[in-house]
């Protein structure tokens, strides 16, 4: 094998070893959304009501100083009452598919970009 033959094996190796790892993380990110989903659904709560709930200054002390006791972190500033809301996955997805991505284009013109531009980049390794 030549030692641009082994030059592309190693960057192959390295795509693959990322693309394996990144699984990994989803899949760890996956049982721990499960895993807080099925406690909360336990005390009959859902992931949406959590993010709404706000708390006085006072109730956030309290339940800070309830969580250091516990060895646990204790909850920021976001939860106090007169914090913002929380954007919704809703929300993030709007802002994503309204975006100018540059020149006009539409979210389908960049994908179509993209994969061309993927295209030229993979076209000296195709057999």
């Amino acid at each position: 094998m030549t030692s641009d033959g082994k030059d592309v094996e190693t960057y192959l190796a390295r795509i693959r070893k990322t693309i394996e790892e990144s699984e990994k993380l989803i899949s760890q990110t996956e049982l721990r959304i499960a895993e807080t989903d099925r406690l909360l659904e336990s005390q009959g709560l859902t992931r949406e009501q959590v993010m709404a709930m706000r708390f006085s200054e006072a109730q956030l002390d309290a339940a800070n100083e309830e969580l250091r006791r516990r060895g646990m972190t204790p909850l920021e500033k976001w939860a106090l009452k007169d914090a913002p809301e929380p954007k919704t996955v809703a929300s993030y997805e709007e802002e994503y598919n309204s975006r100018d991505l540059g020149g006009g284009a539409g979210a389908n013109d960049e994908l179509e970009a993209r994969q061309k531009k993927f295209s030229m980049f993979m076209k000296p390794f195709q057999i």
